[in-house]
């Protein structure tokens, strides 16, 4: 489990925190599925052709970079399956 979940408390409060998170992993699952996708939307928009057609072009594709990016953070927090030891999140 990230270890940002419980970092903020202590003792049984920290131990009583961590056991919701962990007994909301059917949600936060699902949480994850619906951020994929978000992430395959943004995939199947640079597949159109039409969308190189604009001259704002670098400034779109910064933005779902950018979205991209923000959406593979909130991933990994919410991907309990990943977070077997207590480390903190690459960036």
């Amino acid at each position: 489990m990230f270890i940002g979940w419980t970092q903020h408390l202590k003792g049984e409060d920290k131990e009583r925190f961590k056991q919701s998170v962990l007994g909301s992993k059917h949600v936060l699952d699902r949480l994850k599925t619906l951020i994929e996708n978000e992430e395959d939307a943004i995939d199947q928009t640079e597949r159109d052709p039409k969308a190189y057609d604009n001259p704002s072009w670098a400034y779109k594709q910064a933005y779902k970079n950018g979205m991209r990016h923000g959406l593979s953070i909130i991933k990994q927090f919410v991907d309990l399956d990943k977070q077997k030891k207590e480390d903190k999140i690459d960036r």
